[in-house]
């Protein structure tokens, strides 16, 4: 697996979204800090890049959303 993009946040969660070229895969990790990690898979294609993406920003959100709540400032990392 190929790591595409990741975002840490303060809280300890972090989100991140991962291709297998060889097998046209495309999954986005979601993993609230101490809860275990949301996987959803995508093909690796045209059509279902766009959603994997809004997918992946809706996480980043729902995080950043998190840590406003709780006070912590997010802390986002790109790889």
């Amino acid at each position: 697996m190929t790591t595409t993009i990741k975002d840490t946040f303060t809280t300890g969660a972090q989100v991140s979204m991962e291709m297998i070229k060889e097998a046209d895969e495309l999954f986005v990790f979601h993993c609230p800090a101490g809860q275990g990690c949301k996987v959803s898979k995508y093909p690796l294609d045209s059509y279902h890049m766009p959603i994997a993406l809004a997918h992946y920003q809706q996480c980043c959100e729902l995080e950043t959303q998190c840590s406003k709540e709780h006070g912590w400032v997010d802390l986002l990392t790109k790889a």
